[in-house]
């Protein structure tokens, strides 16, 4: 399934403009560095900016997923304790096809896959899921007092 390119969100966005993707994509081709790498150097794109770009990517090409449709693992949610969960907005829910299906939402994909980089040994599948459904699975395999959900919510 083709997806949409990063430089293609910039311009949606209207962070780059199509000649400034046209010229990124020139230097990419000879210096084979990263889309995003090049447009923070060559045009000062923020590093915010892309990291929204490749949520977007993403999502687009992942999709939302609904979380009552997921069969939850309990030897998965296991892999992480109670503040990792709430912390990152992650919540690991089954194995499939030999990775580790981990939901969390569009706000928080870049923290959680940061955090799965350098704490988990295994081939993880992002699942995106709605805020709101998230936190209520949350509550539910990971649970705290109401105070500290909002409190996590505001991370």
């Amino acid at each position: 399934m083709p997806g949409i390119q990063i430089g293609e969100l910039l311009v949606e966005q209207g962070v780059l403009t199509a000649q400034q993707v046209q010229h990124i994509l020139e230097v990419q081709r000879a210096s084979h560095r990263p889309f995003g790498d090049l447009a923070e150097r060559l045009y000062s794109v923020s590093p915010e900016a892309i990291e929204d770009a490749w949520v977007q990517q993403y999502i687009r090409i992942a999709g939302v997923f609904d979380l009552d449709q997921q069969q939850v693992d309990v030897d998965c949610l296991r892999l992480i304790n109670r503040r990792q969960a709430w912390q990152f907005h992650m919540l690991p829910t089954n194995r499939h096809d030999d990775n580790l299906n981990i939901a969390t939402d569009a706000e928080h994909l870049v923290r959680a896959v940061n955090f799965v980089a350098r704490r988990l040994d295994e081939p993880v599948c992002f699942l995106i899921a709605h805020r709101d459904q998230l936190r209520e699975f949350l509550m539910q395999h990971y649970p705290v007092p109401e105070y500290m959900a909002a409190f996590a919510e505001q991370m």
